[in-house]
């Protein structure tokens, strides 16, 4: 009979009753404990997996109750989860009060679960033990945050010492922070963060790249190829390409090249979450991977539904599915009272746009006293030298708020990271859907304000990998500030100022499959996966791609049209599709051939780029499309104006003094692009363009600085692309080209940025610091002695350009 009760069944009993005055901590006596304790024991005894892990729950629920940690001490350690019977057997003090020669035993067999001097749950190890053994094999990992990923990769690293080997990460802010945990493993060996880097006297290549890196290193270098592949996020790859970015399309695409020039390329897929390794398969390889899929259950969500508008607080529980109204109704007037009220040591509170991001920053701020510590003053203090000093994320750090979104500098987010990280003082993280690219940042509770993802609903996995965020292991366990309780993660999401009006919790629920029982199937999207749902039109224009940016004939299909010209290849091979290439190529290498100068000035350079690409643009492209407006004059000459900022070495706080310079020349009416900041209309639905004049001059300093971050982005990630082009065809002199990439022609200066150093700090160190570095240009490296940061700090130099330097090095 026990074998059979289900969720369901469970449901049509009195368990829920009792079940939810546990859930709301409500007053128990002691015939009901004993119930719950019951129980959960019989529950943990069953096969059916949502039953095992209620049981589990129930424990966990029962040990906050109560604070009695011996029975979650017995089912930790007899169901392997080594870290919780060893914190309750040591930091909780149970072996000196209810130690018997069992508990010894158990501590001393708890030994082997001890790696690099953390104590593993049975999984991880287990999830150790497989990778070991597979060394040479392709493999799938698919395992929660928290699980030693990071260090698996490391681990791989280092047992194949004689392999090439690239990690590929989906972010430049995931790729900084997997280069130094690799650097602090192995010290200062060569780590290849940028194409440049690589040289042909390499013995052995790591690298840490993006695919859009990657796939530039493999044209620059033919003779190239990797051993290992280790695919960070690699659930990614099935995400939907965009006409403006194919970067799913991409990183299957450097994998197959990948490939092609090793056929016993070992290709490992990392992810937090898969439901069909079917969907990992890419087309034209042969990989055939092992795979370990983590099904332990360690954490046990309680989600909490606010309506702040009608009063309302319920708690959902994914068990029996159900809404569960609290005590708490009516209380709370606005998001940040609520968050204020309900926060823990370290909050992490999402929102979709960056612009309700800040704004929310503020309001939330303007709630919290001013932190009177010497350490977050000199930290408001060296971000308005650096930036400016009407610079918001100065202001908002004083009162212990910080924000992060893909518009914040990136040596700024570095240094506001290092900082929530290492000061409790800093309690308040804002973010995007940045923490859903891998981003490790320490904290205990989550907040979300807005279900949206970019334009659309949260999907489950991203639902998933967002509140995976918080109660990491290292949190949990942690000698000084753990907390057991932290099993029992608590994700608030709210219906406020910021969330849409429609909004319903059974809505989110169904959408974001939170019920243990909701089946949900992975979305494979990726017309170069062997089981994707693409169209036939994505998947000829994906085997068009990938043939035309290799060397040799992938895709043995006859119809699949190939170019002919040096140009068109060219284009193809710098990710180029503003027009239709292979229908222009020759007319275009006719116009290029007619051609009797090459540029020499940024005139002539962008005069160029709209002669040979942007006056072709397909009308395909949306006309509020960054790559767009370059059709027009005054944009080209916008991008002319702060790319010659950045060759002449300006430092960010002089190009925000120079934008707003730049604005105080409009029209007082007239209308700018920005994108994502807008608040006016032109032409189309969407609000990208705003009045500057209209704008009091903290808003001005504000939205120059994000502006700024968001135009150099485009820069580097789509107009550089063209002006590679027009390198390789010989019609840019290489001085300036090297202007244009790195704002300098300096060989060595040039290094120091490949490395991650920003042009300013390149100056300063190569001018004040030059002892504490070396420079190697045979081998394209940089390795820093442990004595600059003292040396830094001595003399004082702000905070931003310190953490910059830890960053980019082992220090």
């Amino acid at each position: 009979m026990l074998k059979k009760i289900t969720l369901s069944r469970l449901k049509n009993t009195e368990f829920p009753t009792i079940y939810n005055q546990l859930l709301l901590s409500d007053e128990l006596n002691e015939s009901q404990l004993k119930t719950i304790l019951a129980l959960s024991m019989a529950f943990i005894k069953f096969q059916n997996k949502e039953i095992n892990d209620l049981g589990y729950r129930l424990i966990l629920l029962y040990s906050r109750k109560t604070r009695d940690y011996k029975p979650l001490y017995e089912i930790s350690q007899n169901n392997g989860l080594i870290p919780i019977s060893k914190y309750i057997y040591s930091f909780l003090g149970y072996g000196d009060k209810y130690g018997n020669l069992q508990t010894e035993i158990n501590d001393i067999q708890n030994n082997k679960y001890q790696i690099n001097n953390v104590y593993r749950t049975k999984e991880q190890k287990n999830l150790i033990d497989f990778t070991y053994e597979n060394q040479q094999r392709s493999k799938v990992i698919i395992a929660p945050t928290s699980y030693g990923k990071t260090e698996l990769i490391i681990d791989m690293i280092q047992k194949n010492e004689n392999y090439n080997i690239c990690i590929v990460t989906p972010s430049k802010s995931l790729l900084a922070q997997t280069k130094r945990r690799i650097m602090k493993v192995i010290g200062n060996k060569k780590i290849i963060t940028q194409p440049e880097m690589y040289s042909e006297s390499e013995d052995r290549v790591v690298a840490v790249l993006t695919q859009e890196r990657l796939l530039r290193l493999l044209q620059l270098h033919k003779e190239l190829s990797f051993d290992m592949l280790i695919i960070d996020e690699a659930h990614n790859l099935l995400e939907k390409s965009q006409k403006d970015s194919k970067r799913s399309i991409l990183l299957a695409s450097v994998i197959i090249l990948c490939f092609s020039k090793n056929n016993n390329l070992i290709c490992n897929f990392v992810t937090p979450f898969m439901k069909s390794l079917d969907n990992l398969k890419v087309k034209y390889t042969n990989i055939d991977f092992v795979s370990h899929i983590v099904t332990e259950f360690v954490k046990s969500e309680l989600f909490y539904f606010h309506d702040i508008r009608e009063g309302k607080e319920e708690l959902y529980d994914q068990y029996m599915n159900n809404f569960i109204p609290t005590k708490n109704n009516s209380r709370y007037q606005t998001d940040s009272e609520l968050i204020l009220a309900k926060a823990d040591e370290k909050n992490i509170i999402y929102l979709n746009k960056p612009k309700d991001l800040e704004k929310f920053a503020e309001e939330l701020s303007q709630n919290k006293n001013i932190i009177e510590s010497p350490i977050i003053k000199k930290a408001v203090s060296d971000l308005k030298n650096f930036i400016h000093p009407e610079y918001n994320l100065a202001r908002f750090l004083e009162h212990g708020v910080i924000y992060h979104h893909g518009a914040v500098p990136e040596s700024v987010r570095f240094f506001i990271e290092d900082l929530y990280v290492n000061n409790p003082e800093l309690k308040f993280l804002i973010a995007n859907s940045t923490l859903l690219e891998g981003v490790n940042i320490p904290a205990t509770k989550m907040f979300i304000l807005d279900p949206f993802k970019g334009r659309g609903y949260m999907n489950p996995s991203s639902f998933k990998n967002l509140i995976g965020r918080i109660c990491r292991f290292s949190e949990i366990f942690d000698d000084e500030r753990g907390n057991l309780d932290y099993l029992l993660p608590e994700v608030h999401i709210l219906k406020g100022q910021y969330c849409f009006k429609d909004f319903t919790p059974k809505g989110f629920i169904r959408k974001t499959k939170c019920s243990v029982i909701a089946d949900f199937d992975d979305v494979n999207e990726n017309p170069l996966l062997e089981n994707s749902i693409s169209d036939a039109e994505e998947i000829t224009d994906a085997n068009e791609f990938i043939e035309n940016i290799s060397d040799n004939s992938i895709v043995d299909i006859p119809s699949t049209r190939k170019v002919n010209t040096f140009f068109g290849k060219l284009c193809f091979q710098n990710n180029i599709n503003i027009f239709d290439i292979v229908t222009h190529e020759e007319e275009i290498t006719a116009e290029i051939n007619d051609l009797s100068y090459i540029a020499t000035d940024l005139n002539i350079v962008f005069d160029l780029l709209n002669y040979i690409f942007f006056k072709r643009m397909s009308e395909e492209i949306n006309s509020n499309s960054n790559i767009r407006r370059l059709q027009d004059v005054k944009a080209r000459n916008f991008y002319k104006m702060i790319l010659n900022w950045r060759m002449l070495g300006m430092k960010t706080s002089d190009m925000v003094l120079q934008m707003l310079a730049y604005w105080q020349t409009l029209e007082n009416d007239e209308l700018t692009y920005v994108g994502r900041w807008g608040d006016e209309k032109r032409g189309g639905f969407r609000e990208l363009w705003t009045i500057v004049a209209n704008k009091s001059n903290s808003e001005k300093v504000n939205l120059a600085i994000v502006r700024l971050k968001e135009e150099f982005d485009f820069i580097d990630n789509e107009i550089i692309k063209y002006i590679e082009v027009l390198y390789q065809l010989e019609l840019l002199e290489e001085e300036l080209y090297l202007k244009l990439k790195y704002g300098t022609s300096d060989a060595d200066k040039i290094a120091l940025i490949n490395c991650g150093i920003s042009n300013y700090l390149s100056d300063l160190l190569r001018e004040k610091y030059s002892d504490f570095f070396q420079i190697n240009l045979e081998e394209n490296n940089v390795t820093f002695n442990k004595q600059i940061i003292e040396a830094m700090e001595n003399e004082k130099e702000n905070g931003v350009l310190i953490t910059e330097v830890k960053i980019n090095s082992n220090l």
